[in-house]
């Protein structure tokens, strides 16, 4: 347990200029302050620029959606998992575990997400977290045999808050020989494109109505329907 604790006072001490300046309860900075290079800034500020964009109006939810995909970019400091789950090493045998950034571009309108099985070995296949929205629920099963050491954040956080959710012990050898290559996340991307690209000739712009003429469109799970919208979530599981 002393490793354990050593590693969780660490991470006191590594506060995201974003949890500092009061945008976000709880971060920690996994990329050495480096923010230029840091994809869960480059999540925060499009999340800035979609709320300014919404109360303007100017740009749709589609769109909104396609150029946070079109900023993604093959990370060699992260490790693909199937599953849509993504790790990166923190020191030997123990990882950040965090759900993959194609995936985070679709979410929207989240209620919460329930991890299971902290401080318990978790099997592939087991039920690991679950999502909640207005529009249903997404499971995601663990891609890996591994110990989950802890949470990260709170249990209420939408992913894109905390980026990583929680802390996982798994030989180093084992989890990275199960990982995606750069090409088969590749064609995960492309493929998200594609359907993003697809909707956007089919459906109305944010400020418009529903067919009903009720509820103004501000979302995906809205434009597409809830069982359309959690079917394209369930589909990105290379």
């Amino acid at each position: 347990m002393k490793n354990e604790n050593g590693i969780k006072s660490n991470y006191e001490m590594l506060k995201c200029i974003w949890m500092a300046s009061h945008v976000i309860e709880y971060k920690l900075c996994d990329n050495q302050f480096d923010c230029e290079k840091c994809l869960f800034d480059k999540v925060m500020r499009n999340l800035l620029n979609e709320k300014e964009s919404l109360s303007t109006g100017i740009s749709s939810v589609v769109n909104i959606i396609s150029d946070k995909l079109q900023s993604i970019e093959y990370d060699n400091q992260v490790i693909y998992l199937k599953n849509n789950f993504v790790a990166k090493e923190i020191c030997p045998n123990t990882f950040y575990l965090g759900i993959n950034p194609v995936l985070i571009c679709f979410l929207d309108s989240l209620s919460s997400l329930i991890l299971f099985g902290c401080g318990e070995n978790i099997f592939a296949g087991q039920q690991l977290i679950q999502i909640f929205g207005p529009w249903g629920e997404i499971n995601l099963s663990a891609p890996k045999n591994f110990l989950i050491h802890d949470k990260v954040g709170d249990s209420n956080d939408i992913p894109w808050k905390s980026q990583w959710f929680a802390i996982i012990g798994c030989d180093n050898h084992d989890i990275k020989n199960g990982s995606l290559s750069k090409e088969e996340w590749g064609r995960t991307h492309s493929r998200a494109i594609d359907i993003i690209e697809e909707i956007k000739l089919k459906v109305p712009t944010v400020g418009e109505t529903m067919h009903d003429g009720g509820t103004q469109i501000k979302s995906l799970h809205q434009l597409l329907g809830s069982k359309k919208y959690a079917a394209i979530l369930n589909s990105f599981n290379p």
